[in-house]
């Protein structure tokens, strides 16, 4: 993501969307994947005809997987510009092999790069 150019939040997701590189000091994307610090909360997946869905990752606590104060925002803000049939759990992921890492630990809010 060299070729990244640099934005707010808002702009990374807005160029995610566009299938466009932009980052922000938290969010980054190479217009596949978002990331909201280094958990991918969304991906574009191709479904080999020219088309594909974007589905987003519910990291919050509503969706089971809450990560911070931040990263539930990245993805509250994520899931205005898909439809809800594409919001996935994070433990659906896991079942449809989606997701293989390792859920992040707990951030605390002051700080959302440092672990408690």
């Amino acid at each position: 993501m060299n070729n990244s150019r640099r934005t707010d939040d808002t702009g990374v997701i807005q160029a995610f969307m566009e299938q466009l590189s932009a980052k922000s000091p938290s969010m980054k994307t190479d217009g596949q994947s978002l990331f909201s610090f280094d958990t991918r909360i969304a991906e574009h997946i191709p479904d080999g005809n020219g088309r594909g869905a974007t589905i987003v990752y519910d990291y919050t606590y509503g969706g089971g997987a809450y990560v911070s104060p931040t990263t539930s925002n990245h993805v509250r803000l994520t899931k205005k510009q898909v439809p809800r049939q594409n919001w996935m759990t994070v433990d659906e992921g896991r079942e449809h092999g989606l997701i293989t890492e390792p859920i992040p630990q707990v951030r605390n809010g002051s700080n959302s790069r440092n672990s408690q």
